[in-house]
């Protein structure tokens, strides 16, 4: 078996706020008349978190239409070949959309 580092990422319920909730910034254009063709959502990197020998997340925070931020935290990261990483989001500091223990357990 090898060692490496896996991301599990947020929950699907976490993904779907912030496509319905986050912001949303062009990200194509028009050449010729200027148009939106398409947007994605409003985000950066935030932190950078070293899991395993230099593997690990780049957590992103999302800006919100009502003004807040969503931050993308580790909820867990319980070992199976090397860190599994579950992610949920804080928002105003209170953790939202976090993984139950029987989520995580299908994992293994």
């Amino acid at each position: 078996m090898s060692r490496s580092y896996q991301e599990i990422g947020l929950t699907e319920k976490a993904e779907d706020f912030l496509e319905e909730n986050c912001q949303r910034i062009p990200n194509v254009v028009c050449p010729k008349c200027g148009e939106v063709i398409s947007t994605k959502q409003d985000s950066k990197e935030y932190a950078f978190e070293d899991m395993f020998y230099g593997a690990g997340p780049c957590l992103r925070e999302y800006r919100l239409n009502d003004g807040r931020v969503a931050r993308e935290v580790v909820q867990t990261a319980p070992w199976d070949g090397g860190p599994m990483a579950f992610f949920c989001l804080e928002i105003d500091g209170k953790r939202e959309f976090e993984w139950t223990e029987d989520e995580i357990n299908k994992y293994y």
